[in-house]
């Protein structure tokens, strides 16, 4: 049994008194190493949920640890709580050696993210993070994405809102404005001043220009998918920006912000006058070439080895989200000299402007950086290494597995129909480190003048939208390589066909938006097709 009993019975008394809650998971159930869904009753008397936990790891027994890359989503979210949130803190570990990237959320708004930095089995507390709302609210701690380490929580505690109901914002923000770039954009304003100045922003972003005002009492969810059309996001004073992504290309959006004081039923906006607002167009940015190797393959990539017998090769679990990455490693029971190359296809960059790359890096162990190369001279079939590539700056992995973002790699100072991007890899007879690449998506703008449409034009998606159920015509003779891609490079299907129609399901994916690229086998002529679902 979890700490001392006879305090424990004397603890909602003692809450009460000093109107304060604790959660320290008495009645959490699981104590296995096997992920389950479930219920427990709170020290408060509410149903807690939790999704996709475990009990095997504790800070003091018993105590949730909630997974990594699990569906749904793994998260532990409070019933009910009453008397509002003034403060509130909890402990943490990171559990394996993928760091912990925890949101904590109240009413469904982000309030904290808890983050470790290689610190495995070190208990650390939040500190008091401050929320200042009032009635009641709901408690979510939920994995940040699929990337973020299991971490196990525990001794959740919370004091209640003394504070006073605060009036209507003076002022609105100024210079609020809208920057479009690949399928995103970004917001920025500058912080309202006044008597009274916000809690925080509400924007509203809209494919249409008409976005009304909020009422005051009713709180608005986050909601950042604009794939149908509307999307909100809040935002605390003080960060005067945002972004909305996964948006669809050479389409305009609309925004308007409204600051706002408290939260809950006493949440008050400021509606008088006119609402600052903003536009924006994304660009005309198509997927040029984009490869996850989520079907065990290098797809059109290729490999050359110049250096030592240890090859790049496709590792089937450790990729993002647990799916196929390429690896490669110089170790072989010991330090070993290698050079590597893992190289694109031909990209034709004549046909577009502003093009960047995006991917994600992974690895471990001392070695050379693995280095990111372009090159508009390289024949595509000898030794890479005797042709001259330029050294493009991007963000890789620190270490310890931790898979990371590229960053938006601007490719653009490299022209020309036969354009070649390749990660090196390199190794000694004194250090081999290992590296994994993940999710590589080269994107580019159509240029003024640039037709978007290539010669075979003969294709339909129907319907279109769709639920799920669609079929391609292609009334096209000869082969064509059909991949399907989210908006953020993620290919979802991939596939060679001859024939004239051919009917897919994506039947469970995310709703929002598709890239279908069909390209022509004989021609290498291609086409990209926009298909949403709903």
């Amino acid at each position: 049994m979890k700490k001392i009993m006879f305090i424990m019975a004397l603890l909602p008394l003692t809450l009460l008194i000093r109107g304060q809650g604790l959660e320290d998971f008495t009645n959490y159930p699981e104590t296995s190493n096997a992920y389950h869904d479930g219920t427990f009753i709170g020290n408060d008397g509410s149903t807690w949920q939790y999704f996709q936990c475990r009990g095997d790891s504790v800070i003091v027994a018993p105590s949730p640890t909630l997974g990594k890359n699990r569906t749904p989503t793994a998260e532990v979210i409070s019933g009910t709580l009453h008397n509002g949130c003034g403060t509130l803190s909890f402990q943490f570990k990171q559990v394996f050696s993928t760091n912990v990237n925890l949101d904590v959320m109240v009413n469904g708004l982000v309030y904290y993210t808890a983050t470790t930095n290689s610190e495995q089995g070190i208990v650390k507390n939040s500190g008091n993070i401050t929320v200042n709302i009032s009635g009641d609210f709901t408690l979510d701690l939920k994995q940040h994405d699929n990337n973020a380490g299991q971490v196990c929580i525990d001794n959740i505690t919370w004091t209640a809102y003394s504070g006073t109901i605060l009036p209507e914002p003076s002022n609105y923000p100024t210079a609020f404005i809208a920057v479009p770039s690949s399928f995103t954009i970004t917001l920025t304003w500058t912080d309202a001043l006044g008597t009274q100045p916000p809690t925080a922003y509400l924007i509203k972003g809209s494919t249409q220009n008409n976005i009304t005002a909020p009422v005051d009492g009713v709180p608005v969810p986050d909601d950042p998918n604009l794939a149908d059309g509307s999307g909100v996001l809040n935002i605390f004073q003080g960060a005067q920006t945002c972004a909305f992504s996964n948006l669809n290309s050479n389409t305009p959006y609309y925004f308007k912000i409204f600051p706002y004081t408290n939260t809950g039923i006493d949440i008050n906006y400021k509606t008088d006058g006119t609402p600052p607002s903003a536009s924006g167009i994304t660009p005309n940015t198509v997927i040029i070439n984009s490869e996850n190797f989520d079907d065990l393959t290098f797809g059109d990539w290729m490999t050359f080895n110049v250096l030592g017998d240890s090859v790049w090769r496709i590792d089937g679990i450790h990729g993002v989200n647990g799916t196929g990455c390429a690896r490669m490693t110089g170790y072989a029971g010991a330090p070993y000299a290698n050079d590597d190359w893992l190289i694109s296809p031909s990209l034709n960059f004549s046909n577009y402007v502003n093009e960047n790359l995006t991917f994600m890096t992974a690895m471990k162990y001392a070695g050379p950086v693995l280095k990111v190369l372009i090159s508009n001279e390289y024949d595509g079939q000898s030794d890479p290494s005797t042709f001259t590539w330029t050294l493009l700056s991007a963000t890789l992995s620190p270490g310890n597995w931790v898979w990371t973002p590229s960053g938006i790699v601007n490719v653009s100072g490299i022209q020309g129909d036969e354009v070649y991007i390749a990660f090196r890899y390199t190794s000694t007879i004194t250090e081999a480190s290992t590296w994994e690449v993940d999710n590589i998506v080269v994107m580019g703008d159509f240029g003024t003048g640039i037709n978007p449409k290539p010669a075979f034009t003969e294709i339909k998606v129907v319907p279109n939208p769709s639920n799920g159920w669609f079929t391609i015509l292609l009334n096209q003779p000869g082969s064509k390589e059909i991949s399907i891609c989210s908006l953020t490079g993620n290919e979802v299907y991939r596939n060679t066909t001859d024939q004239s129609s051919l009917q897919m399901h994506l039947t469970g994916m995310p709703k929002g938006f598709y890239l279908i690229r069909i390209q022509c086998t004989d021609t290498k002529e291609t086409i990209i097709k926009k298909l949403i679902l709903n």
